[in-house]
């Protein structure tokens, strides 16, 4: 996984810095303790209209990053405004709302972006002050600080001498940059001093001798460029630091998208490679978390259910009755203190003070007992194998989610079923996915709450109905129009792969799908969300 480093933040600047400079910050908004918005206005750019633009800046210590963003990154990002801002963003909108970015500046060698501005207090005196980001890994912060005697005046992340021997920051204290890592600037060596420290191509090395160049540009560079040439990477190398334009910025384009395999076509600037692939990243990673989240809420009865339906279940009545039966078909054989009755192969134990009608009659109470005991456990387990099948197409369909509103819909599930305390989130009608193949409407529940809405808003009795046989499916509606002749075979075959695409059978060679009309399917009382029986189906072979 890529983080920004400080090469690619040279190429931000250069690329950003026009409208940057002299925007005004119109809103400040905190979505978590490692984000921050800053809606800007620049109201000068030269042969342009006014724009306004979201400044995002992420400060997670697996990804910092900074980059503007639109309405498809808030999503994939997953930003949520609380209702109640943090106290230090409280301290951005008193010092730095509605303030012009009078300077913009990147800290050379550094992954520092610092922005400037002029407050005036209640007299109308003026301070300059300074938002300053620092994007480096675990120890990534954004400080806010009087930029004429340095004092801090409060930091997203406060850090105490406990924390850190080197560099305490927190409200008061004193701001200074973090120690400098001594290396070269490739820009200020000869090729012979390069030659010296790159001979031996040891990525590792280099990144450690030179300003700006992360381990995985080097990696790049030498995947691109002839490792014979040696001159040649030195001198792209001193090109790439020095002229961040034309096909050197092309290439921290395709560095940055290749990576997630984003395609480049529309891709024309550093923004916004650096906006896709961090993106798709995010929504990966937040995406990862939720499943898990959601998950966890059922493993403990999952694991419960399992061992439920593990118990071989024995019939043990059965040998209590025969031996009762035993018993009294040979009471002139047993004698007062016999502790045993052997009759053929069976040998049964008797309590020598009971009469032998006693003894029968304690192992007829003993099979009244087994055999109720039986008939529980057998109703308990089938009970278990409903509900264990049911979880296993509920932590199915988390795993088969594909986005946060899929994801929420289930969560409202496990909110009904009392799984998760919290109050169930108000969503429109159901994400339930639609495609049209050779003029049939299809559509492609992929949960409880959208196969409900499904069986019951979208499906009429002639329309067909396909799932994945004895194995967590989607459940598949293919609209039949009135009017309308049946469906070809290419139609219910294509209906039938997106039943087994969708389905814990889609990477087995074979799968057997059930199809059948709506009409024959039908929703017992009291049942789970999405639950159905079905009859006069077909069985298609994909």
């Amino acid at each position: 996984m890529l983080t920004l480093d400080s090469l690619t933040l040279q190429y931000f600047y250069e690329e950003n810095h026009d409208f940057i400079n002299g925007a005004i910050v119109q809103k400040i908004q905190l979505p978590s303790r490692y984000e921050i918005i800053l809606n800007l206005r620049n109201l000068n750019i030269k042969d342009e209209k006014p724009q306004n633009k979201k400044l995002y800046i992420n400060i997670n210590p697996k990804y910092p990053h900074i980059c503007f963003i639109d309405e498809e990154s808030i999503y994939k990002r997953n930003i949520e405004i609380p209702k109640i801002a943090p106290m230090f963003c409280m301290q951005l909108r008193k010092y730095i709302s509605g303030s012009k970015i009078k300077d913009f500046r990147v800290v050379k060698y550094e992954r520092i972006v610092e922005f400037y501005f002029d407050y005036f207090d209640e007299i109308g005196s003026s301070t300059s002050i300074c938002l300053c980001v620092e994007l480096m890994g675990k120890h990534s912060n954004i400080i806010l600080y009087n930029a004429q005697n340095k004092i801090i005046i409060g930091s997203i992340h406060n850090i105490s001498s406990q924390k850190s021997s080197i560099r305490e920051i927190y409200g008061g204290m004193k701001y200074f940059y973090p120690p400098q890592k001594q290396k070269l600037d490739i820009l200020n060596i000869s090729y012979s001093t390069f030659f010296e420290i790159a001979k031996d191509f040891d990525i590792k090395e280099i990144s450690n001798n030179f300003y700006y160049f992360s381990q995985n540009i080097l990696s790049q560079i030498l995947k691109d460029k002839n490792k014979d040439e040696l001159n040649d990477i030195f001198n792209f190398m001193q090109s790439l630091q020095g002229n961040k334009t034309g096909q050197n910025k092309k290439f921290m384009i395709d560095f940055w998208t290749k990576s997630k395999n984003i395609t480049t076509n529309n891709i024309i600037t550093i923004n916004g490679a650096i906006d896709d692939y961090t993106k798709e990243v995010l929504f990966d990673e937040i995406m990862k978390e939720k499943k898990l989240k959601l998950q966890k809420y059922l493993s403990n009865d999952i694991k419960k259910l399992s061992k439920i339906v593990s118990i071989n279940l024995e019939d043990k009545s059965i040998n209590l009755k025969k031996s009762a039966d035993i018993i009294m078909n040979n009471l002139y054989k047993i004698n007062p203190n016999d502790t045993e009755l052997v009759e053929g192969d069976y040998k049964i134990a008797l309590d020598k003070n009971l009469n032998p009608i006693q003894n029968a009659n304690k192992y007829y109470e003993l099979y009244k007992k087994a055999k109720t005991a039986f008939e529980y456990n057998k109703k308990r387990t089938l009970e278990a194998k409903e509900k264990l099948s049911y979880f296993n197409d509920i932590l199915f369909n988390i795993e088969n989610s594909k986005d946060f509103l899929e994801l929420k819909e289930i969560k409202n599930e496990l909110i009904d079923l009392g799984y998760i305390e919290e109050k169930k989130e108000t969503l429109k009608q159901p994400s339930v996915l639609k495609e049209n193949f050779e003029g049939y409407d299809i559509y492609i529940g992929k949960n409880g709450i959208q196969n409900n809405y499904l069986i019951s808003n979208i499906a009429s009795d002639n329309d067909l109905w396909f799932h994945a046989k004895d194995c967590p499916s989607a459940h598949i509606i293919l609209k039949i129009p009135k009017g309308k002749i049946e469906p070809n075979k290419e139609v219910l075959e294509y209906c039938s792969k997106l039943a087994k695409q969708n389905s814990k059978a889609k990477d087995s060679t074979k799968a057997s799908i059930i199809m059948t009309k709506r009409k024959y399917l039908k929703k017992p009382p009291n049942t789970y969300p999405g639950f159905v029986t079905y009859k006069n189906e077909v069985e298609i072979i994909i």
